[in-house]
């Protein structure tokens, strides 16, 4: 991996050896998110008959959010930094192209008509990968097409970061149980996350453990349109998020010339 936050991102156990149960603890509804993708190529490609576009989907985790695209008859490029979540993106895009890479640079050969990326960038702690990843996103696009990001805002993630333990316990396939809890704190402009996997089996016993402190870095409206137009990039609008259980989200779009 190029970024270092590429490379931490593949150590947290969150996306790696806790990846098959990544969607019983993440149910966001996908349905808004796809919308928001669609209604941004449907405005930026009015005047063209074939409703189907070209759609990398940038941090595509387990997939869900790609399968919803290809079922409205998009053609979805699937890339992740976690090798493990990526696997299971590709069991449920067996057709969709699939390729471990990092947002920073993507290095792609073939350009698309939309870059979708949702949560992905608050992984990015500095400037440098910041602007290096919306390059990497503005160099993937073909002329006039368009970019759907995801982000924390700034401001209300500062509130959520209030140092409280939030735990979710999930079933197993195996009878057995995952206990996740999570505790956010703020310190300088960053969320510190002290994460703890507990999995029990059927009988209750312990039977792994995993603790991990993951950091992300959210975003002000100003600083993504910033980062946006000193990309090339044109039409940025800030918005609410969508589809998130939580209001502390934007919904970024933007557009190539």
């Amino acid at each position: 991996m190029t970024s270092p936050s590429a490379r931490a991102s593949t150590a947290r156990p969150f996306y790696d050896v806790h990846a098959d149960v990544y969607d019983l603890l993440v149910t966001d509804p996908v349905e808004p998110w796809v919308d928001a993708v669609d209604d941004a190529l449907r405005a930026a490609r009015h005047d063209r008959a074939d409703d189907r576009a070209d759609v990398l989907d940038a941090g595509c985790g387990t997939g869900r959010h790609a399968a919803a695209l290809l079922a409205r008859g998009h053609r979805v490029t699937l890339v992740d930094a976690s090798p493990r979540l990526l696997a299971l993106a590709r069991r449920r895009c067996p057709n969709a192209p699939a390729t471990v890479g990092d947002v920073c640079a993507l290095g792609l050969h073939e350009s698309a008509d939309a870059v979708a990326c949702r949560g992905v960038l608050n992984d990015l702690l500095t400037d440098e990968e910041r602007s290096a990843a919306l390059s990497s996103f503005a160099a993937a696009l073909r002329p006039g097409g368009v970019l759907v990001l995801d982000v924390r805002k700034a401001a209300a993630a500062r509130a959520r970061a209030d140092g409280v333990h939030r735990t979710t316990e999930v079933d197993l396939p195996d009878g057995g149980r995952l206990r996740f809890t999570s505790r956010p704190t703020w310190q300088d402009g960053r969320i510190v996350v002290d994460e703890r996997h507990v999995v029990t089996d059927a009988e209750g016993r312990v039977t792994t453990e995993h603790r991990h402190t993951f950091t992300m870095r959210p975003w002000t409206g100003d600083e993504v349109t910033a980062h946006l137009t000193a990309a090339g990039l044109t039409d940025v609008t800030v918005r609410p998020g969508v589809g998130r259980r939580t209001a502390d989200r934007l919904l970024v779009t933007a557009r190539t010339p």
